[in-house]
């Protein structure tokens, strides 16, 4: 293997400082064949040394190409081969172990008191966590294996010490809870040391299970709020999301299992018998779900988890919270749904205020006024409630436009409609429900327009639909608000109010909606009032129509000819 001459050069170098260091004054011609020698050997030493590293990397290659050339097809199928030798089978392996050593616990032996199969058991999984901690190093994959699989053998031990089983070690039900209590608050402290989301998780599964398991509705829900205070506290600290998104599930299932008499443990499905306060323990889960939206760190905060999070808060709320409602508190159903609304709103505007979080915020205020629109239902008969939900729709653009929420406008728009077309189709005409869904619908398209800018959103579409609904409820009113003579004359006043109101706003929508007023009056006065109208009153609606329409024609004349001067001058 040849040696280039930069190589050479830099180790002489090296050579003659070292050499000049010893020797630094070589003028005799011995010391100079000394220096020599010395310099010989140890190029040749420096270059033996150089020419071995230099084989060795040029024929380590050559060999791994070869045996690539060998084998070119069995590589994935060797990968494959090693995943499920390895690690599925390691997986299989310690479950069907596991199972193995709870089974061996559950069995009865009839000559073996419980308390020594409980001892027994309780070294089973002493040696599972031995072997864990051996192969920490060597085998991790299977170490974490034996160790989550001994932590739930450790709890399943301990929960047949009074639970689940006929010959109870222990038979005072108090010493039990606390006993897998106090190991449930290790096993969450020991996944937060060794920093796993999955042991959290399995964490909080067995809290709901032991809830369910108490048959104590006291201690279920209470296990439940300590649940989600642990979930939130493992979400501020590691930001684990998906456990924390598990946690929510689980204690929101678990209370509706409770209150449905708790049927996994063989019992009839059916309402439990007494509410046990499930109100209070339920607005404390949700308020310790919707703390991580007020304090979630800037970098930590994601949209997408933000809007799981309050999406899944907001619907265990609303669901259980409806559940229980009807279920024990019928008879102040009404109440349970404004105090559900006022939570789930404060927390809406908490998050905008502090955050201005916009899902948040959001899907906040649609629960919160979803739980509204129901207690207005309740609280008041029809017509009536159509005024109420009127004017909340109201505030709910006013709420949108603070928000700067497209979502609360658009799912607004479409329950306004929703509503008023329901009252067209199946409710009698009232004038006051007339009136206010007039007075909203123009209020609404108002408010879009002047903030459109604030809501990044093109509302023109939706002001549109606002608009033709007060459009139609203005004309429905009106011919239902007076006699059937008097209806054109009072849809001639409308045709009026549009022009008025274009001219004050100067928005051509508005002249829009005069025409097909206008349009209307037409129909009515040739199809139904000529036919229908003593002679006065023919008279009375034919000159006014006249003169109206005469007077909105010389309007557009006079403005036409205003246009062509002012375009005159300025040309």
């Amino acid at each position: 293997m040849p040696v280039t001459t930069e190589v050479i050069d830099s180790i002489s170098g090296a050579m003659d400082e070292s050499i000049k260091s010893q020797q630094p004054e070589p003028n005799t011609l011995q010391r100079k064949i000394e220096m020599l020698e010395k310099r010989v050997l140890f190029l040749e030493n420096h270059l033996d040394i150089s020419m071995r590293e230099s084989v060795r990397t040029v024929s380590e290659p050559n060999r791994i190409s070869d045996t690539l050339a060998e084998t070119p097809s069995t590589g994935a199928a060797a990968s494959l081969e090693s995943k499920i030798g390895e690690f599925w089978l390691a997986r299989v392996g310690t479950l069907v172990l596991l199972l193995g050593v709870a089974f061996l616990v559950s069995y009865p032996f009839a000559s073996v008191p419980p308390a020594v199969t409980t001892l027994v058991a309780y070294l089973l999984v002493a040696g599972v966590f031995a072997l864990s901690r051996i192969w920490r190093v060597t085998l991790q994959h299977l170490s974490r294996l034996l160790f989550g699989g001994g932590l739930v053998l450790c709890y399943f031990v301990t929960l047949r010490l009074h639970f689940l089983n006929s010959t109870p070690v222990l038979t005072n039900q108090t010493i039990a809870l606390i006993a897998l209590t106090g190991l449930l608050v290790a096993f969450y402290l020991l996944s937060l040391k060794r920093g796993s989301e999955l042991l959290t998780g399995l964490t909080f599964f067995l809290c709901c299970a032991t809830g369910l398991i108490s048959e104590s509705s006291h201690y279920c829900q209470l296990m439940l709020v300590l649940t989600a205070a642990a979930g939130a506290f493992a979400l501020f600290r590691f930001s684990w999301q998906k456990s924390f998104i598990v946690c929510m599930i689980l204690v929101y299932v678990t209370h509706l299992l409770w209150m449905l008499n708790n049927p996994l443990l063989g019992r009839p499905l059916q309402i439990a018998s007494e509410h046990q306060n499930s109100l209070i323990y339920l607005f404390v889960y949700g308020a310790l779900f919707a703390l991580p939206t007020l304090f979630a760190k800037e970098n930590n905060r994601s949209e997408m988890f933000e809007l799981s999070l309050t999406f899944v808060n907001a619907t265990g709320m609303s669901v259980l919270a409806s559940l229980a409602g009807f279920m024990f508190h019928k008879p102040h159903l009404a109440i349970v749904y404004v105090v559900l609304a006022g939570f789930l709103l404060v927390f809406s505007m908490l998050n905008w205020g502090r955050n201005q979080s916009k899902y948040a915020s959001s899907i906040n205020a649609c629960f919160g006024y979803f739980g509204l629109s129901v207690a207005i239902f309740l609280q008041f008969d029809a017509p009536e409630y159509f005024i109420w939900l009127g004017w909340q729709s109201l505030l709910v653009v006013s709420n949108a436009v603070w928000f700067r929420s497209r979502l609360l406008v658009v799912v607004n728009s479409f329950i306004y409609l929703g509503i008023f077309l329901a009252y067209l189709q199946f409710f009698e005409s009232n004038n006051f429900v007339n009136l206010s869904y007039a007075i909203v619908a123009l209020i609404s398209a108002r408010l879009l327009n002047w903030q459109q800018q604030r809501l990044e959103l093109r509302t023109e579409k939706i002001r549109s639909a606002y608009l033709a609904s007060a459009f139609v409820i203005i004309l429905y009113g009106c011919s239902h608000a007076v006699p059937a003579p008097y209806v054109s004359l009072l849809w001639l006043v409308a045709t009026l109010f549009f022009f008025g109101m274009s001219l004050l706003l100067k928005k051509v929508k508005y002249r829009w909606m005069a025409f097909g007023t206008i349009l209307a009056v037409l129909f009515r006065v040739f199809l139904i009032d000529m036919a229908q109208l003593n002679a006065g009153l023919r008279i009375i609606l034919f000159l006014a129509v006249g003169s109206v329409l005469l007077g909105l024609s010389l309007l557009y004349a006079r403005h036409r000819k205003n246009t062509t001067v002012t375009a005159a001058t300025e040309n």
